[in-house]
């Protein structure tokens, strides 16, 4: 059972993300926040460029007060070594008693594994909390690890977006994600004015910002 503390402490990670939306491509804009003592440590997003990443910046934040805090994660700690460490082995490093994360990374290297990590080194895990808003933020990125494509938004404002997508008929249309996905990006823009906006969104092959997540399925 999660607490009002634990949904205030979450929404804030969740607002750190949002800052970093369309400036961390090929990674998602995560958001962290370490609690201790009802108080918040340290916090920290995804940098521009995709790293560090948010975990990190909010481990270093805080410092020694991060040993036994309580740290609340929009996405699942990774579990694999890319261009950095894992993070969920910087957590446990770190001493964080307990983790809560809003949802589950569907890249294929993590899927879990992160949780197994954390649980296996004694930390308490709890995963689900603000689950809907954490999942359409990361909407675009679950499309682009199955479908190879970026989701494409229609929306006036192209600030939060990896790109805009420049297309001038639905024939170029699978290229052009193609290229994009290939890229790394993974929120694609285009005005709900472009002549095609009306035809993508009737074929399911665009939605607009705030509607139920597509799935690419």
């Amino acid at each position: 059972m999660f607490s009002p503390a634990d949904f205030r402490f979450m929404d804030t990670a969740l607002a750190l993300a949002r800052t970093q939306l369309g400036r961390t491509a090929p990674n998602p804009a995560v958001g962290c926040v370490l609690v201790s003592g009802n108080s918040i440590v340290g916090w920290g997003a995804t940098a521009d460029g995709g790293r560090p990443h948010a975990e990190r910046r909010a481990l270093e934040m805080a410092g020694e007060a991060s040993r036994g805090s309580r740290a609340y994660v929009t996405l699942e700690p990774c579990a694999f070594h890319g261009q950095t460490p894992p993070c969920a082995d910087a957590l446990v490093e770190a001493g964080i008693g307990s983790v809560v994360i809003a949802c589950l990374d569907e890249h294929p290297k993590v899927a879990g594994r992160g949780v197994v990590r954390l649980r296996d080194a004694g930390i308490a895990v709890e995963t689900g909390l603000r689950a809907h808003e954490a999942a359409a933020l990361y909407a675009g990125f679950f499309h682009r690890l199955r479908t190879g494509q970026p989701m494409v938004y229609l929306d006036p404002e192209p600030a939060q977006y990896d790109a805009m997508l420049t297309v001038a008929s639905m024939s170029e249309l699978s290229r052009h994600l193609d290229r994009l996905g290939d890229a790394g990006m993974n929120r694609v823009n285009l005005a709900p004015e472009h002549p095609l906006a009306a035809r993508l969104l009737e074929a399911g092959q665009a939605q607009y910002p705030g509607s139920p997540s597509h799935t690419g399925r």
